[in-house]
C-alpha cells in the first residue's frame, strides 16, 4: 500500500470527524462511512496476500502486516513499520 493511499484513507476518516460534519445528512454520513470499511477490508485483505519477499520491499515486518491484517474493519490502520 502505497503512502498516498494510506494518506487518503486519513483524510476521508478526518472528513467524518470535522465540525462541519453534522451538516452532512446522515444518509452521507452513513455512506462515507460504509465506503470507508470497504476500502480498510479490500486493504487488509490485499495485505495479508502479499509474501515476505514484498512486504521487506515494502519495509513491513511479517509480523506487523499480520498484526494489522488481523484488526477489525472498523479500527483505522496503524503505523506499520
Amino acid at each position: 500500500m502505497s503512502f498516498q493511499s494510506r494518506q487518503r484513507l486519513a483524510d476521508q476518516f478526518v472528513v467524518l470527524l470535522t465540525p462541519a460534519s453534522p451538516r452532512r445528512s446522515l444518509w452521507r454520513r452513513l455512506l462515507m462511512t460504509r465506503d470507508l470499511w470497504r476500502e480498510r477490508i479490500a486493504t487488509r485483505r490485499y495485505l495479508a496476500a502479499l509474501d515476505a519477499r514484498s512486504l521487506r520491499d515494502a519495509g513491513i515486518s511479517p509480523a506487523a502486516a499480520a498484526y494489522e491484517a488481523s484488526k477489525p474493519f472498523w479500527r483505522p490502520l496503524g503505523a506499520l513499520r
